[in-house]
């Protein structure tokens, strides 16, 4: 997965940050573990969307960090 993709998948707006986050941020690994602070300062008010998206597809059993993605 990269920023791109996920943000994409995410939508309500958050795909609007793809160039800043990759930029700033770089990979899809960094962007999960960087700090609120470091977003707002970025001006992207978007971590708890974030959060939200991962954990219900970590919890549907349908996303895990590092995994493959699960075939319907």
């Amino acid at each position: 997965v990269r920023i791109p993709e996920f943000l994409n998948g995410i939508g309500k707006g958050v795909e609007t940050h793809v160039p800043k986050l990759e930029f700033e941020i770089g990979d899809f690994q960094r962007l999960l573990v960087t700090r609120t602070l470091k977003l707002k300062k970025l001006g992207i008010a978007c971590k708890h969307l974030i959060l939200k998206y991962t954990h219900h597809k970590y919890r549907l059993g349908l996303w895990r960090l590092g995994a493959a993605p699960v075939k319907a």
